[in-house]
């Protein structure tokens, strides 16, 4: 945790020396901006008095619009103007100008300095539209000014959400490896006092309570395959590496074994209500099993005292729904969007306390997925949770095809 806060320092650092940096050169950009066109404009009226200076039959509108426009200031409007050489403050000649700060003001007051034509008189250009030249400039100054900002902010704001997000995933880690460690150590445990009692020889003259031990290791080790069997499906099922033997079943047989391992292992009430008039299913067996096995179990934990489950199917639409209905104590609405997420165990009921790790309804997800189906929930708090797992009806001539 130090270390993230670390990091979050050290970007909200390099983000306030950045934009620092960053508002220094921009007003840096705009004042050089500006600089650039005054002396752009002398520069280019320095250059037609020169060449009107050496050709007079040239006029020297042409001469000083030719070089703004070979200068870049192709939008400057100007007009010439006859002025008299005495008896006008704003009247400049050149002689008097040979450094920037010396012709600066004369430039951004409007107008170039006085050339002499003769008879107490001279010609200067009045700058119609310097200030709209200079503010192209500064708005495209201002525009990648702007730019920039939106960047640096995106990206702290990423960083931000990237740093909750790391921060939130070790949460699910931490709580994901605790629920894991805490459900092995159990069996785990019963294996180990079993294998005591057995090699003890204290059972054998008691075969019953012998056959018994049996059974309960027995029962401990398939829960500790079926764990780790969970674990290494859903990694092959992110890297799309689980091979498929899908085959015709039909529903009923496979409903009523997994209705019967249920009511056996139940410590509560439970009533089971089973309406199963669709077709069969051509899928893997073995895995879809596991789907509505998990959310069974899902069922039986997250219920009231007595638990009624409603299990139907129907065929709609080139599709058959299985759904599981229970009575258990729903889900927020809040909530539905992430409970089938990897981790997600208490988003749901807000009870970190309830075993599990959060791979059930995930694993249902990508099963089905995996089948060319999906999933939907519908749940009132308090009330009822149903979710349907909808899966692609298959033709006998599909089914030849696809073996």
């Amino acid at each position: 945790m130090m270390k993230k806060s670390y990091y979050l320092l050290l970007t909200l650092v390099a983000a306030c020396v950045t934009t620092f940096f960053l508002g220094r050169w921009t007003g840096m950009s705009l004042s050089l901006g500006s600089q650039r066109i005054v002396r752009t404009v002398h520069e280019s009226w320095c250059r037609a008095d020169d060449a009107h200076a050496a050709d007079t039959t040239l006029r020297l509108s042409n001469l000083f619009r030719d070089e703004l426009q070979s200068a870049g200031l192709r939008h400057l409007r100007f007009r010439l103007d006859i002025v008299p050489l005495s008896g006008d403050s704003t009247v400049v000649l050149r002689d008097g100008l040979r450094y920037y700060a010396d012709y600066a003001p004369l430039v951004e007051a409007g107008h170039t300095y006085v050339i002499p034509t003769g008879d107490g008189q001279g010609i200067r250009a009045a700058l119609l539209n310097l200030r709209a030249e200079t503010l192209g400039v500064q708005l495209y100054y201002l525009l990648g000014t702007l730019v920039g900002f939106s960047l640096l902010g995106y990206g702290i704001v990423a960083q931000v959400r990237i740093i909750h997000r790391q921060d939130k995933l070790s949460q699910m880690r931490e709580d994901f490896s605790y629920a894991m460690i805490h459900d092995m150590k159990t069996p785990i445990s019963t294996l180990l006092m079993g294998l005591n009692a057995l090699r003890s020889g204290r059972l054998d003259d008691k075969p019953e309570k012998k056959q018994r031990h049996f059974d309960v290791l027995e029962q401990e080790a398939r829960h500790l395959l079926a764990l780790t069997n969970k674990v290494l499906t859903l990694s092959k099922l992110e890297h799309h590496q689980l091979l498929l033997n899908p085959d015709y079943f039909d529903l009923r047989p496979l409903v009523d074994e997994l209705v019967q391992v249920f009511e056996t292992k139940a410590t509560k009430p439970v009533t089971f209500h089973i309406d199963l008039p669709g077709p069969g299913l051509y899928a893997a067996r073995e895995h879809l099993k596991e789907a509505p096995s998990n959310l069974l179990d899902k069922a039986m934990k997250f219920s009231t005292e007595s638990v009624e489950i409603t299990i139907t199917s129907r065929l709609e639409e080139h599709y058959i729904h299985l759904t599981v209905r229970d009575n258990g104590i729903g889900i927020p609405l809040s909530a539905q969007r992430t409970i089938f997420d990897k981790f997600e165990r208490a988003s749901a009921t807000g009870d970190k306390q309830t075993p599990g790790f959060g791979l059930g309804l995930n694993y249902v997800m990508n099963v089905i997925r995996e089948h060319g189906g999906y999933v939907s929930v519908e749940s009132v708090p308090g009330r009822f949770s149903a979710f349907t797992l909808s899966l692609p009806e298959v033709t006998g001539e599909e089914e030849i095809t696809n073996e």
